[in-house]
């Protein structure tokens, strides 16, 4: 019986161990935003909609092969706003090419992720969402 239970601790030890470092290799390899967004999608996290102007070229966080490897995916640390002008910073995932860097984005996000964004004029932005992403010392547009 009790060499049951060691054994029993000596394979959770090994699978804890595979996993960290199977997880480790993943983060290194620039998955960790992928592993994230995809924790934010399945947890049972708040969804909100929030705005930002689209990040800028080569802004990007971090880089990785998209999962065909026919392509590159680009991450960015986006400040947005919500419709009462309340800040969050939001990871988002431009699949397969960088960000233009011009114009509004309406975001639908969950826990710290962009699920889903889509190219939006600037009139449709809330006025407070535009002044509180507006860069300091100019006007929103």
């Amino acid at each position: 019986m009790r060499s049951r239970r060691v054994l029993g601790a000596i394979a959770l030890v090994l699978i804890a161990a595979a996993l960290l470092t199977g997880g480790r290799m993943l983060l290194d390899a620039g998955w960790g935003a992928a592993l994230r967004s995809l924790a934010d999608r399945l947890l049972p996290l708040p969804e909100m909609t929030v705005y930002a102007p689209a990040p800028e070229p080569g802004s990007h966080v971090s880089s990785y092969a998209d999962a065909t490897g026919a392509g590159t995916n680009y991450v960015y640390l986006v400040n947005t706003a919500d419709a009462n002008g309340v800040t969050h910073e939001l990871q988002l995932i431009f699949f397969g090419g960088e960000s233009s860097g011009s114009g509004w984005l309406r975001i639908e996000a969950r826990g710290g992720s962009g699920v889903r964004y889509s190219p939006c004029a600037a009139e449709e932005v809330p006025i407070a969402a535009r002044g509180a992403c507006a860069p300091q010392g100019t006007l929103p547009v």
